[in-house]
């Protein structure tokens, strides 16, 4: 199982968790790495009033009850010394850079078009 080891609340009412990846790979070399998610309620897009036109049913059909925002990063062949460090510093970097995105509520909703409008599209092309 892959350790937790932050969970962030959102400012939107979502929440961020960064899991760790890392890993020994030979003698004291690392494999060094997070994964971030965001899990996204369909129910949370409820409300907004340019989204009544769409179908929120056939929405949880196509992707189910929840979708799943993931970002991964990671570095290769790291001294075991300084994998904590590397570690903390990647999230960091990440928190820096993507908080302020991750906070505001449009996220979800654009996040959620997106991966449904890629969904119906995969499809159409199984349908040809």
């Amino acid at each position: 199982m892959t350790p937790l080891l932050r969970k962030i609340d959102l400012k939107s009412g979502l929440e961020l968790e960064i899991y760790d990846l890392s890993r020994k790979l030979a003698g004291d070399r690392w494999y060094v790495g997070f994964i971030a998610r965001v899990e996204i309620p369909i129910s949370f897009l409820e409300g907004y009033a340019d989204l009544a036109e769409i179908d929120m049913e056939k929405m949880k059909d196509v992707l189910g009850e929840t979708v799943r925002f993931e970002q991964k990063q990671d570095r290769n062949f790291i001294d075991e010394k300084e994998k904590d460090t590397l570690l903390n510093t990647l999230i960091d970097d990440f928190l820096a850079s993507t908080l302020p995105y991750f906070s505001e509520k449009e996220f979800a909703k654009k996040y959620t078009l997106t991966a449904y409008k890629k969904k119906l599209e995969k499809a159409s092309w199984y349908k040809k």
